[in-house]
C-alpha cells in the first residue's frame, strides 16, 4: 500500500493522499483524527478476515467503530470513501500503479454498509462504477464510452464473503447463448460479461475479412486482460499475429486518439472488469491479511498466565497472549529473541512453565536475576508485545515465508504495523531506544527482502527529535519517513492534514511553531 486517502470519517473530511513509507508518524491534539485515520488498518484487516454481507466490518475484534451512522462525520456528504494506491502486475510482467476509491454508504432498509461507487485509475485509463440500493449499476464509464448505452444491465454480488469489492455481473436472458451462437463464452462467463465480448466481437469484425471466430478474439482479448497504457496496447493490437493480414493493414494508420482505437480499448478493459476488479481485491486482501495492529492500551502484566493449546503465532492487538506466543518460539528462536532484547533494549525476556502456568520473566543485562514481570515497572508490560511483533516482523524467518505470492498480482514482501501511542509510560529515554528499534527493524527487515512500513501514532517529542538524530547520523534516509500532522483549522474547525519531512541533516522542513508547546489560556 503506497497511500491511503480518506474522506467523511468522523472528523476526518478528506486526509488526501498520506503516502505510506517505512516509517509514517501521525502527529497532532487529542481528537484531531490522527487515531481515526490510523485504525483504518486494522478496520480494513477484521473487514477481509472476518464473514461479511457488506464491504466494511465497523464493529470487530481489533476496532470499533460502532455502525455506519457513527463512523460517518457529520453534516457532510452521505458516504465514506477510501482511496488505496498500490501496484498490480499485468500479463507483460510489468507492475501498474493502481488508484482505486471505494465509496461506501448506509443501506438504510436492512440498516448494514453498501458499496455505492468505485473509481479504478491506471496507466491513462479510469472506470467509473455506480450503484443504487438494489446493488444495480446505474453508471459505467470506462474513460468516455458509457458502457450501459450497449443495452445490458449489470448488477454488484459479494460472492466471496472476505472480500471489499463486489463482483460486477452482466444479466442476460436465456436466450442469449442461442443468440450469440457462442458456446465457448459458456465456459469464460465467470470471468468475462457475454453480451459486451458480443459488441467486441462486432467491433473486430468491422476490420476482418473474412470474420474470425470467437475463440480467437477471445485468446486476443484475453492476451491484454485490460491493464496495460494506450501506447502499449496499440503496439499489441497493431503487432498482433491473432488475425489475417487484414488486420495489420487496417490498423496500421491507428494513433491512441484514433476513434476506433479508442473505443476497442475501452471495450478491451470493460470487458476485463471482472478479472481486474479480482485481482484489484486480491491484492487488497493480501496486504490487509498482511497488517499488524496494537492499541494504545496493552494488557497489564500477570503473574502467571494458563497454559493453553493455542498455536497462536502472531501477538494480538493488546499483548494478552504475549506469554503463550512466546511459550510457541523454538528454544532458537527464543534464544534469538533474547540477544535482540538484550542488544536493543538492555534487557531479556524469558518464559517458566510450571503446574499448568507460564510465567513471563525479565532479566536487566546488569543484574543476574531474572524477576516476573509484575514486579517489574508498568512499561516493560507496555513495551515488551509491541517489541515482540516488531522482531517478529523483521527478523522472524515464517513472517518471510508467509508473504510467498499466491498469484502474480499479490504483492510481495509488504508488512504493514500499525502502532498506537507506543510511547505510553515509557521513561524518555526508553522512548529514544523505541524510536533506534524502529528503525532498527526496518533496516533488518528490508536485508530480508521484507517491505516493512511502520504507521505510529503518537505525542511523543522525543520519538520525532530522535528521528531526526538518526537521520543525521545516517542511520535512516529522510526519504523513508514521513511526518504526517493533523491540525484544526482556526477558520473552519475542519481537521486539516500536511507532512513534513525530515532534510539530510536531520532537521525538519515545513515544521509548524510551537507544535508541541503547551497551549496557554
Amino acid at each position: 500500500m503506497d497511500s491511503i486517502r480518506v474522506e467523511r470519517l468522523r472528523c476526518l473530511s478528506d486526509t488526501g493522499d498520506i503516502k505510506i513509507k517505512p516509517l509514517t508518524v501521525l502527529l497532532g491534539q487529542n481528537s484531531s483524527g490522527k487515531s481515526s485515520f490510523l485504525r483504518v488498518f486494522p478496520l480494513l484487516k477484521q473487514s477481509v478476515e472476518s464473514r461479511t454481507t457488506g464491504p466494511i466490518l465497523w464493529s470487530g475484534d481489533l476496532v470499533d467503530f460502532g455502525i455506519f451512522h457513527d463512523a460517518h462525520k457529520k453534516n457532510s456528504d452521505n458516504n465514506i470513501a477510501f482511496s488505496f494506491n498500490f501496484k498490480l502486475i499485468n500479463l507483460s510482467f510489468i507492475l501498474i500503479d493502481i488508484y482505486l476509491t471505494i465509496q461506501v454508504t448506509e443501506y438504510k432498509e436492512k440498516q448494514t454498509t453498501r458499496t455505492s461507487k468505485i473509481d479504478l485509475k491506471f496507466e491513462d485509463s479510469q472506470i467509473e462504477l455506480e450503484f443504487d440500493e438494489n446493488q444495480c449499476v446505474t453508471r459505467f464509464y470506462v474513460n468516455s464510452l458509457n458502457i450501459l448505452d450497449f443495452g445490458y444491465k449489470y448488477g454488484a454480488q459479494k460472492i466471496y464473503s472476505h472480500s471489499l469489492l463486489p463482483i460486477i455481473s452482466e444479466e442476460t436472458d436465456e436466450n442469449l447463448y442461442n443468440k450469440s451462437n457462442n458456446l465457448f463464452l459458456i465456459l469464460v462467463n465467470s470471468e468475462s460479461f457475454t453480451g459486451l465480448f458480443n459488441a467486441l466481437t462486432e467491433h473486430i469484425n468491422k476490420y476482418l475479412l473474412p470474420s474470425n471466430e470467437p475463440t480467437i478474439i477471445y485468446t486476443f482479448f484475453q492476451s491484454f486482460a485490460g491493464l496495460n497504457s494506450s501506447e502499449n496496447l496499440l503496439k499489441h493490437i497493431q503487432n498482433n499475429n491473432f488475425f489475417a493480414k487484414y488486420w495489420k493493414q487496417e490498423t496500421r494508420q491507428w494513433t491512441i486518439e484514433t476513434e476506433d482505437f479508442k473505443k476497442l480499448r475501452d471495450l478491451i478493459i470493460a470487458n476485463a472488469l471482472p478479472i481486474i476488479l479480482k485481482n484489484c481485491d486480491d491484492t487488497l486482501t493480501n496486504l490487509s491479511q498482511q497488517m499488524s495492529y496494537i492499541g494504545p492500551v496493552r494488557a497489564t502484566a500477570e503473574r502467571s498466565y494458563p497454559h493453553q493449546d493455542l498455536a497462536d503465532d502472531q501477538v494480538d492487538h493488546q499483548g494478552k497472549n504475549l506469554a503463550i506466543f512466546l511459550r510457541n518460539l523454538t528454544d532458537k528462536q527464543r534464544q534469538t529473541f533474547s540477544e535482540w532484547t538484550l542488544e536493543n533494549f538492555g534487557f531479556e525476556p524469558s518464559i517458566q512453565t510450571s503446574l499448568g502456568n507460564i510465567s513471563l520473566l525479565i532479566k536487566s543485562k546488569n543484574f543476574n536475576e531474572y524477576l516476573n514481570i509484575a514486579d517489574t515497572g508498568f512499561g516493560f508490560s507496555q513495551v515488551l508485545p509491541i517489541i515482540t511483533q516488531l522482531w517478529l516482523l523483521s527478523v522472524f524467518p515464517k513472517s518471510k515465508t508467509q508473504l510467498i505470492p499466491k498469484s502474480l498480482n499479490e504483492v510481495t514482501g509488504i508488512v504493514t504495523y500499525a502502532i498506537e501511542q507506543p510511547e505510553l509510560h515509557l521513561h524518555p529515554r526508553l522512548q529514544g531506544t523505541l524510536t533506534d528499534a524502529f528503525v532498527t527493524a526496518i533496516n533488518t527487515a528490508r536485508n530480508n527482502d521484507i517491505d516493512l512500513r511502520l504507521v505510529i501514532e503518537t505525542h511523543s517529542e522525543v520519538l520525532v527529535n530522535r528521528l531526526g538524530h538518526l537521520v543525521a547520523e545516517k542511520k535512516i534516509s529522510p526519504d523513508d519517513i514521513n511526518i504526517v500532522l493533523f491540525e484544526p483549522s482556526e477558520e473552519s474547525g475542519e481537521i486539516q492534514v500536511r507532512t513534513s519531512q525530515f532534510d539530510a541533516e536531520g532537521y525538519l522542513e515545513n515544521w509548524p511553531l510551537g507544535f508541541f508547546e503547551m497551549e496557554l489560556v
